[in-house]
């Protein structure tokens, strides 16, 4: 079975949304730790945290998308006045969506793994404790939000702004939980 390609809107759709997704995970879990007194981010935290964001994010994303996909099929065979309406998502066209959900989910774990460990990693080489982790993240959050501006043809500072705000809330209300 061949894997359609993906148009860019959905390409980016996954893409953005894992990355965001693990980069917010990554504050959230983490701020307790970076800003306690004599505490600092190693590699292998850094590694976790990505896995602890990417495998919820894949079962997420997957259960999301392929719940949508066979609703589509579902619409369809409303549409085509087919008598057995499952007939549609127990054919090919079920298995596609199965695969194309799967490849999907992927990306957008991959892009959660990269966007959690990848700034958490950066600032575990930087000297120093608590503050440059939550500057690395919240930079390549602001980073993120331009991207995303530049590509949306939309205010890049705008997207940057609400993205670090967000993280900002979110390292506030990981400070305040100690998770990790």
């Amino acid at each position: 079975m061949k894997l359609k390609q993906p148009t860019r809107r959905e390409l980016q759709f996954f893409l953005i949304t894992g990355t965001v997704e693990g980069m917010l995970t990554a504050l959230t879990l983490v701020t307790g730790k970076m800003l306690r007194p004599g505490e600092s981010i190693t590699g292998g935290l850094a590694l976790r945290i990505g896995l602890a964001a990417g495998f919820p994010t894949i079962v997420v994303f997957f259960t999301a998308e392929y719940a949508r996909q066979r609703q589509e099929l579902l619409r369809m065979a409303h549409q085509l006045n087919m008598t057995q309406r499952h007939r549609l998502n127990e054919s090919s066209l079920g298995r596609q969506a199965w695969l194309e959900s799967s490849v999907y989910a992927l990306i957008s774990g991959l892009c959660s793994f990269g966007g959690a460990m990848v700034p958490l990693a950066i600032a575990s080489c930087i000297p120093g404790k608590g503050w440059p982790a939550a500057a690395v993240t919240a930079g390549c959050l602001g980073g993120l939000g331009a991207g995303i501006g530049f590509t949306t043809s939309s205010c890049r500072t705008c997207w940057s702004v609400a993205l670090m705000v967000a993280g900002g809330f979110l390292a506030a209300l990981g400070y305040f939980l100690h998770i990790v």
